[in-house]
């Protein structure tokens, strides 16, 4: 099944092209203000490299998040219109999965790591790999890294963007580097198609009009507007 797949949750964005479980095209990219654009002509260019067109196109993958709040929603809106106009399925994959995915090879653990923006605040969850798949194991998790450390209890491979320092923190708050590993990578376009694809094949799409990011942390915006709003309606 051919799929384009698309994941704008963080500092970069990423477009890909995927065939069943073969990888076409791969691209990730900076993110900007005018990541829209870059976006829309991205997707032009890993269309070309897989030798598709857009009409070629059999369903579309987006990455849920967590991530940037407004970058979340560029991506799934993207996928949605193209989607929608398209008349083709779609299917949203948690970034944090995404990330999970890209390091299924490893025995261990795997523990996807995203900044929130605030802090040192982080997204994360926990994965099992088995027969080239990765499954959740356990809930998300948003908080700090001192208590993402204390849910380590077996070895564990630390993968994102900016995972050295973080699993140098975990490693000092456990006492021991032993059988903490870390892997920098970012969410990629191609491994969204991928994933997608396999859920689409299932039939398992998603509602082109229901379809929305994955939030787990309120918006630094949106929390900015929530406490004033509050204080006024106190002063009131």
């Amino acid at each position: 099944m051919k799929v384009l797949g698309i994941d704008t949750s963080g500092y970069t964005n990423a477009v890909g092209v995927a065939d069943g479980n073969r990888v076409l095209a791969d691209f990730t990219f900076e993110a900007r203000r005018d990541s829209l654009e870059k976006i829309v002509a991205n997707i032009d260019f890993v269309l070309k490299e897989a030798g598709f067109g857009l009409e070629d196109i059999e369903g579309f993958g987006v990455g849920l998040g967590p991530g940037s709040w407004t970058g979340i929603r560029v991506g799934v809106t993207v996928g949605k219109i193209l989607a929608y106009s398209t008349n083709k399925p779609v299917s949203g994959v948690p970034t944090l999965e995404v990330l999970a995915y890209q390091a299924r090879s490893m025995s261990a653990l795997i523990c996807p790591i995203i900044n929130t923006g605030a802090g040192d605040t982080v997204y994360a969850a926990f994965y099992r790999t088995k027969d080239g798949t990765v499954s959740r194991a356990g809930e998300y998790y948003v908080g700090d890294i001192q208590g993402l450390a204390k849910m380590v209890k077996e070895p564990v491979v630390f993968v994102g963007a900016e995972v050295q320092a973080y699993s140098q923190l975990i490693s000092q708050a456990l006492g021991s580097p032993d059988g903490i590993r870390a892997i920098k990578d970012v969410p990629k376009g191609a491994t969204v198609a991928l994933l997608a694809a396999t859920r689409l094949e299932c039939e398992e799409n998603d509602d082109v009009l229901s379809l929305a990011p994955l939030y787990l942390k309120e918006s630094t915006a949106k929390a900015f507007v929530n406490k004033y709003s509050r204080s006024a309606q106190v002063k009131d």
